[in-house]
């Protein structure tokens, strides 16, 4: 999953194209430019993931705001663009993008008023800061991937991720540091080497998700770790 922080550079690119989407069920449909960076936001709130076809577009990450910024790739070129956005309050979106000539474009997504909900967001005023966030989510991910074989599991129920050829089975559970641990075993229906990427797997609740190998091959398995509150 990728997640950089932005720098000034990146950030003049945007112009003053703004569209506001009041969050719902149903999919909400907006443009982004094809030659620009595009800003996605929710308002107060936090976007933990943005989930899609890896290939349709370049994803980066403003680590202190919880905003995205994204572009599509010369290989999705004017396709619209399927995907899913995740905030830290358990909020998800689903949208399609359509993709045209022209300047950048914010899409700022606001809930509904009657599911408004304050939450507490990363802030450097009270000493926990974006970046905070993320080195402490990256901390529990590192000490999930490389627990003790001896470390307690829990009881929990849960499905099968499955996208397109690849299904991924749930194999252990484990509570650290008041997260949810999963891990999965992820196998292939083809007869051929496969690229992956976390966000196939992604479900609305997740935090944070990792793979043991970004490849996949027929007959044999990779790892998928992922937290949850």
């Amino acid at each position: 999953m990728k997640t950089e922080i932005l720098g000034v550079i990146l950030l003049v690119c945007f112009s003053v194209n703004a569209e506001q989407f009041e969050m719902t069920d149903e999919i909400i449909h907006a443009t982004i430019s094809y030659q620009n960076l595009n800003r996605i936001k929710v308002k107060n709130d936090y976007i933990i993931s943005l989930t899609g076809i890896n290939e349709a577009f370049h994803l980066e990450r403003n680590q202190t705001t919880g905003e995205v910024l994204l572009r599509p790739t010369e290989k999705n070129g004017y396709s619209p663009i399927s995907c899913s956005v995740t905030t830290l309050s358990g909020k998800t979106q689903d949208l399609v993008l359509d993709v045209i000539d022209g300047e950048a474009n914010t899409i700022e997504l606001i809930a509904k008023k009657e599911e408004y909900q304050q939450i507490d967001l990363p802030s450097q005023d009270e000493g926990t800061s974006g970046n905070d966030y993320e080195e402490t989510i990256c901390e529990v991910m590192k000490k999930f991937i490389n627990l003790p074989k001896d470390f307690p599991e829990i009881g929990v129920k849960a499905s099968d991720r499955n996208y397109a050829h690849l299904t991924a089975s749930l194999e252990e559970a484990y509570s650290i540091d008041g997260y949810i641990a999963l891990k999965y075993k992820v196998t292939t229906k083809l007869s051929r080497v496969s690229r992956l990427d976390e966000r196939m797997f992604s479900r609305k609740g997740d935090i944070s998700l990792s793979l043991s190998s970004l490849e996949i091959s027929p007959n044999s398995n990779v790892s998928l770790y992922v937290l949850r509150h």
